[in-house]
């Protein structure tokens, strides 16, 4: 590798970032990194994008979760706990490689692959201080239950009046018929796949990473952000319906490049990241509010500067 380098030029070779030693440290967080990219990866080859995409954001609260702590960082397990992590990351490695489609395992492997880390990184005693990555990576399960909780015939009749709602608000005639949205010239019928349900499971998810990451201390705040992230993800979602419906009231139905486009993974992604967008400035603003001020000192400084 020396001899290599020697024969690119020094301009060229100052401009390469040097290769981190191979300390217990490192090591466990290249493993750390090669189990998350699995685990990503199948998710991308079996699930909708949406699902990849939320997945994603869990293990980046895993991380911020464990931001902090990244600095002291120092492996230093048992021997039993690196036996018993060996063990479960190996089986969690090879689970993960055999998943093809909607697989309800692979919402749990991140969890027990975090698990595994852990035990091959801390004394079993100490393994606390994963708390909130291991909390972060329990929302995959979380999601999947969530899911299954929420029935999808009321949510479907719910959706679809919302839909009907928005396009009642801006100005175009309607009817709502259970799970049909209806217009003069067309109209969609709210499918189980298409009332939400995920995107509302995702949003809630979300919050609670947030909370674990950036911890709200007021109670109320607390309550305003549990209370109107599943509302957030069931607003977001009942707009795309009424484009649909528009879309197809306006000669765009099924199999256009319209209809697909905010149908299929791509539009219902959109709308997902504009959710989590939403809630993420509703978040921020209540975060700053119990920020202390900043001192006078600081203030009196930033004006002398100007």
């Amino acid at each position: 590798m020396t001899e290599l380098l020697s024969h690119i030029p020094p301009s060229l070779r100052a401009k390469i970032p040097a290769i981190p030693p191979a300390t217990p440290r490192n090591l466990w967080l290249l493993l750390a990194a090669a189990v998350a990219t699995q685990n990503l990866a199948a998710f991308q080859s079996s699930q909708d994008e949406h699902i990849t995409v939320f997945a994603a954001l869990i293990w980046g609260g895993a991380l911020i979760c464990l931001e902090d702590q990244l600095e002291t960082l120092e492996p230093n397990p048992q021997w039993p706990g690196v036996v018993a992590g060996a063990a479960l990351l190996s089986w969690v490695i090879a689970r993960t490689a055999i998943i093809l489609h909607w697989d309800g395992m692979i919402f749990i492997l991140p969890l027990l692959g975090c698990i595994a880390l852990a035990l091959l990184c801390e004394q079993i005693k100490g393994i606390g201080r994963f708390r909130d990555s291991l909390l972060c990576l329990l929302m995959l399960p979380a999601f999947n239950v969530i899911m299954k909780l929420i029935p999808e015939g009321p949510m479907s009749v719910l959706t679809a009046h919302l839909s009907g709602f928005w396009l009642g608000i801006l100005g175009f005639d309607n009817i709502v018929r259970n799970k049909s949205v209806l217009m003069p010239t067309g109209g969609v019928e709210v499918l189980p796949a298409c009332n939400g349900i995920d995107m509302i499971a995702q949003v809630l998810c979300i919050a609670v990473i947030f909370q674990l990451a950036f911890p709200l201390r007021s109670l109320i705040s607390r309550f305003l952000v549990f209370s109107l992230a599943p509302l957030i993800g069931l607003a977001s979602n009942t707009i795309r319906i009424a484009i649909l419906a528009l879309c197809v009231a306006n000669g765009n139905g099924k199999g256009s490049r319209l209809f697909t486009f905010f149908h299929d993974d791509i539009g219902s992604l959109i709308f997902s990241g504009i959710a989590v967008f939403v809630f993420g400035i509703l978040y921020m603003r209540l975060l700053e509010r119990e920020l202390p001020p900043l001192p006078a000192v600081i203030h009196e400084q930033t004006s002398h500067h100007e």
